[in-house]
C-alpha cells in the first residue's frame, strides 16, 4: 500500500532570466504547468477573450485582435499567489506562495489595417518535490522512498501580426520562440544501510517556434450593439531538445559510484495541437474607443494525448476549457451618467468564471480547475496635452480564486487565490507637433 506525501519546491521572484516559479506537484507532468499568457484584464474577465473588442490592450489568445489597437500600446504586468495544497490520507496541509513578473509587451497600429505587437512572457512553469513509500519485492521488510523533484521552465517572445481584410473580419498569426531549461530528479532511498541508494539527473535544454492562427469578425447590429465571434488554431508542433543525464549510487549524501555519467541525446518535445472559439456581445457607442459592456464566452479545446517526450513517453490527456465573463463601464453605459467625473463611474468592472478538465488523469481520476475571477480598471488621470494629443493610461487589477485536483484516493488538492496587477501606458506615435 502506497502512502504519498509531498514537500512543496518554494520559489519566489519569476523573472525573465529567474526560471523556477512553480510550487505544484501537478507541474511534475508535461513541460510543467503552462501558462495561461492572459493580461491582467483578461483575468478579471474569467479568461473569455478571443471575441472581443479591445483597442487599448494587447490580447496574445487571438492574434487576430492587434487590428483593433488604435493607440501604441505597452504594458507590463505581475502576478502573486496563496496556495494551500491539501491531502486527506495521510492528513497534510502546505501553505505556499509565488510572485513575480508576468508580462511585457508593446502593440503597435502600424496602419488602419495592419497591427503588430511583440511581449516576452512565460510558457510553464515546473516545482515540485514529492516522496512516494512502498516496499521492496524482494524483501517486504526493507523501505523504499521513491522521491522526485523538479524545478525550471520555459519563456517565450511572442511576435504577432494582424491584418483587416474585409470590413469587421480580421486574420493573424504568433511566432512563438520557446526556450529554456527543466530539470528533474529521481532517488531511491533504501531505508536500510545495506543497500545504496540510487540517484538520477535530466536536464532538459529546450527551443522551439510555435505558430498560432487566428481570425475575428464583428457584425455592428442596431442601437449601438455588436456581436463578434473569435477563433485560434495552435497546429501540433515540436521542440527541439538537449538532453544530460547522470546516474550515480549514493551513500547517504555522497555519490559512491556512476552508473551512467555525462550522456547527453538530442530529441524532441512533441506538442499536440490547440483550438479555440469565442463569442462576443455588447454595446460601443459611434465614435467610442472601447465598448461600453460586453459579454464573452470562449471554449478551448488541446490535444493532450498527443504529447511526447524525447524518449517517446507520453503522460497527458486530451483536455478542455469553458471561459465566461462580462464588463462594464458605468459612465459609458448609463446615459445620467455620461457627463460624470466621479472616478468611480469611469471605472470598468469586470466578472468571470472558467471550468478546465485537466490533462492528465491520477489513480483512474479525472482532474479539473475551476473558479471565478474579478477585475478593475482604473483610469490614470493624465497632464495636459498639446493639440493632437492622445494618451490613455490604466492601471490593471485581477483577483482569481480556484481550486484544481482531488481529495479522492490520496490525492492533492489545491486551492489559490491570485492577483494580478498591470500597468497599461496608450500613445499615439509619430504626432509632429507644432506646438507643446
Amino acid at each position: 500500500m502506497k502512502s504519498l506525501n509531498f514537500l512543496i519546491f518554494c520559489a519566489l521572484g519569476y523573472s525573465a532570466s529567474a526560471q523556477t516559479n512553480s510550487v505544484s506537484p501537478y507541474s511534475r507532468f508535461g513541460l510543467g504547468d503552462t501558462y495561461h499568457q492572459l493580461n491582467a484584464r483578461q483575468v478579471g474577465m474569467g479568461g473569455a477573450s478571443l471575441a472581443t473588442y479591445d483597442a487599448l490592450n494587447i490580447n496574445f489568445l487571438n492574434p487576430a485582435s492587434y487590428t483593433d489597437l488604435q493607440l501604441t500600446t505597452f504594458n507590463v504586468g505581475f502576478e502573486g499567489s496563496l496556495i494551500n495544497q491539501i491531502q486527506e490520507n495521510p492528513s497534510i496541509t502546505v501553505s505556499n506562495n509565488r510572485s513575480g513578473m508576468r508580462d511585457l509587451s508593446v502593440g503597435v497600429p502600424l496602419t488602419k489595417w495592419w497591427g503588430s505587437a511583440v511581449a516576452l512572457v512565460p510558457y510553464s512553469f515546473k516545482g515540485y518535490e514529492i516522496s512516494s513509500s512502498r516496499s521492496a519485492l524482494s524483501d517486504t521488510n526493507v523501505s523504499i522512498t521513491d522521491r522526485f523533484s523538479g524545478d525550471g521552465g520555459l519563456n517565450s517572445i511572442i511576435w504577432g501580426n494582424a491584418f483587416k481584410v474585409a470590413e469587421g473580419l480580421s486574420i493573424g498569426v504568433n511566432a512563438q520562440y520557446v526556450f529554456g531549461s527543466i530539470r528533474e530528479n529521481t532517488i531511491i532511498d533504501y531505508r536500510n544501510e545495506s543497500f545504496f541508494d540510487t540517484r538520477l539527473e535530466e536536464e532538459s535544454q529546450i527551443s522551439g517556434l510555435l505558430f498560432k492562427a487566428g481570425a475575428k469578425y464583428q457584425y455592428q447590429l442596431p442601437n449601438d450593439r455588436f456581436i463578434s465571434a473569435g477563433l485560434n488554431f495552435q497546429n501540433a508542433s515540436s521542440l527541439q531538445s538537449d538532453n544530460l543525464s547522470y546516474q550515480y549510487t549514493l551513500s547517504g549524501v555522497s555519490p559512491v559510484d556512476t552508473l551512467k555519467g555525462g550522456s547527453t541525446t538530442s530529441g524532441e518535445f512533441n506538442i499536440g495541437s490547440e483550438f479555440g472559439f469565442g463569442l462576443s456581445y455588447g454595446a460601443q457607442a459611434s465614435g467610442a474607443m472601447q465598448p461600453s459592456w460586453g459579454v464573452n464566452v470562449d471554449y478551448k479545446s488541446t490535444n493532450g494525448a498527443d504529447f511526447r517526450r524525447p524518449d517517446g513517453s507520453g503522460e497527458l490527456l486530451n483536455a478542455y476549457q469553458l471561459n465566461v465573463g462580462s464588463f462594464l463601464t458605468p459612465s459609458q453605459s448609463f446615459k445620467k451618467l455620461e457627463r460624470s467625473t466621479n472616478f468611480f463611474t469611469n471605472v470598468e468592472y469586470r466578472i468571470g468564471g472558467f471550468y478546465e478538465k485537466m490533462p492528465f488523469q491520477l489513480s483512474d481520476t479525472d482532474l479539473y480547475n475551476y473558479g471565478i475571477t474579478f477585475g478593475l480598471g482604473l483610469p490614470i488621470k493624465q497632464r495636459s496635452q498639446a493639440p493632437g494629443e492622445f494618451k490613455v493610461s490604466t492601471v490593471n487589477i485581477g483577483v482569481m480564486a480556484g481550486r484544481r485536483g482531488s481529495l479522492e484516493n490520496g490525492l492533492i488538492q489545491e486551492e489559490y487565490l491570485s492577483f494580478y496587477l498591470a500597468v497599461t501606458f496608450n500613445d499615439k506615435w509619430f504626432i509632429d507637433y507644432k506646438y507643446r
